[in-house]
């Protein structure tokens, strides 16, 4: 501004524009910009699934105890599903037959692999309390699962066939009368000496005195050795059981999780047959095809002719147990992840036809198995016959109650 002597001058203003907010500047917003989107988009995929409101609902812990159908709940997804729903399941293991004798006044459901162990709690249970409520969420049948090299020596020898298949097949049907006679006569070597193994031929199960699994084989090995007939006196049990005791005993000290050991890498040297559930190999080769873009093709299953549908019972003994076993079997998402570990789910009519199992491998690009429904259908015993069977082919201790 110029001062002119004795002029008076107005003052000269200058209009300065304020710096930008930092929060307005570009180079500032640029780092946060990406994080707020992710924030956004995780947001987002909460609320669907359910999770953005669990801080603020309260979650019930429901206990219980199951058998080999506790991978179901161990499950992570299965996990997510239910927490979605404002429940934690918390869980601990036994066999199917160590569920029957343990207590259970403090559980919410037992979840028992199969019916003979599931009656047994149910009528346990009934007797002294109001009758507990029971669901059938899935079931899966009961399968040896072998090696494709003992596999075709078996067909080889006479004993068993490959399903149809386009490609190398995955599933083999078993006549069980032959398989036995194999059993007496012969080890793996006599059949096929490439296989380089002595031991005789013989299908190694999980405890007897404790697992479903191995009582169940323990039924249909007996079925058959008795003509496809059931003893019917607790004297025939007793004679039978003591006829087929060295099929089932010939393994020795028997496995704790024949699944784990028959997919373990050196799985074939420990089980070249493994009495397991189907649905356990089923999600094997689900998980395979999912990460590699291929089967498993050196492990195969061997169908009973005489089938045998494990159908487990998840037993509510509280009203937090009967939600649980009711989101088990009812709910779309739930269901479709039984599918998806193996499971065969039950029909919206409550049948034991297997569509949806059927378009689930189709989609997945696993081969769906003839599992043998429809033909010869084994028989357990009556109850108390089965469980003096067990008990004289497994010498099993007292029950603790």
């Amino acid at each position: 501004m110029t001062v002119t002597p004795g002029v008076a001058t107005e003052p000269d203003f200058t209009i300065v524009t304020p710096p930008r907010s930092a929060f307005r500047r570009k180079r500032f917003l640029g780092p946060f910009v990406p994080a707020a989107i992710i924030g956004l988009v995780g947001l987002i995929v909460l609320w669907a699934g359910g999770m953005v409101t669990l801080p603020f609902r309260e979650v019930v812990v429901v206990t219980g105890r199951t058998a080999s159908k506790g991978e179901f709940f161990a499950d992570a997804e299965v996990k997510r599903i239910l927490m979605s729903e404002g429940i934690q399941v918390d869980f601990d293991r036994a066999g199917s037959r160590e569920i029957v004798t343990g207590a259970i006044d403090d559980l919410d459901f037992v979840f028992p692999s199969g019916q003979p162990a599931a009656l047994q709690l149910r009528q346990r249970w009934d007797a002294t309390h109001a009758p507990a409520k029971v669901f059938k969420p899935f079931f899966s049948p009961i399968v040896l699962a072998t090696y494709r090299d003992y596999a075709e020596a078996l067909v080889g020898a006479g004993v068993g066939a490959p399903q149809p298949s386009t490609g190398e097949p995955l599933y083999f049907n078993l006549p069980m009368k032959p398989f036995i006679d194999k059993i007496r006569t012969d080890t793996w070597e006599k059949l096929d000496p490439d296989l380089r193994n002595g031991n005789r031929v013989l299908a190694q199960t999980s405890d007897i005195c404790s697992s479903n699994s191995a009582a169940t084989y323990l039924g249909l090995v007996a079925f058959v050795e008795n003509g496809n007939t059931i003893p019917q006196t607790e004297a025939e049990a007793v004679d039978l059981a003591n006829r087929i005791k060295p099929l089932l005993t010939a393994q020795g000290l028997p496995g704790d999780d024949m699944s784990r050991s028959y997919l373990a890498p050196d799985g074939q040297g420990l089980a070249p047959i493994a009495v397991i559930y189907e649905h356990q190999y089923l999600a094997h080769q689900v998980r395979v095809r999912a990460q590699t873009g291929s089967l498993d093709t050196r492990r195969v299953l061997l169908y009973p002719a005489a089938q045998v549908q494990a159908v487990p019972e998840f037993i509510a003994l509280t009203p937090a147990g009967e939600r649980v076993g009711r989101l088990i079997t009812e709910d779309p998402r739930l269901r479709r992840r039984a599918l998806e570990l193996g499971f065969r789910v039950f029909e919206s009519d409550d049948t034991l036809t297997t569509g949806q199992f059927t378009t689930f491998l189709n989609q997945q690009g696993v081969p769906v198995p003839s599992s043998g429904v429809g033909d010869t259908e084994t028989f357990l015993p009556a109850l108390p016959l089965l469980e003096k069977m067990i008990t004289t082919v497994g010498e099993c201790p007292p029950p603790r109650r």
